[in-house]
């Protein structure tokens, strides 16, 4: 069995827009335990890594194959 993609989005506070993401893709290997909604991790996109809150978790299934959204949102008061 293949590794899963899991692609992690979170929104780019340089921009101050808010339409542009951050992404970054890794893959888990089958069974490796994914982020579930309200937990934190430490991600880093284009920066040094940051704590993140996870707001959503999507599967994503496309014939044989299996994909996982996250989206994050950074924790309040920091």
């Amino acid at each position: 069995m293949s590794d899963i993609d899991v692609v992690f989005l979170a929104p780019d506070a340089v921009s101050g827009h808010g339409v542009r993401s951050l992404r970054r893709t890794i893959a888990f290997s089958p069974g490796q335990p994914v982020p579930r909604i309200g937990e934190c991790v430490i991600i880093g996109f284009e920066d040094e890594p940051a704590r993140w809150l996870v707001e959503d978790v999507a599967h994503i299934f496309d014939r044989d194959a299996h994909g996982i959204a996250i989206k994050l949102t950074a924790p309040e008061g920091l």
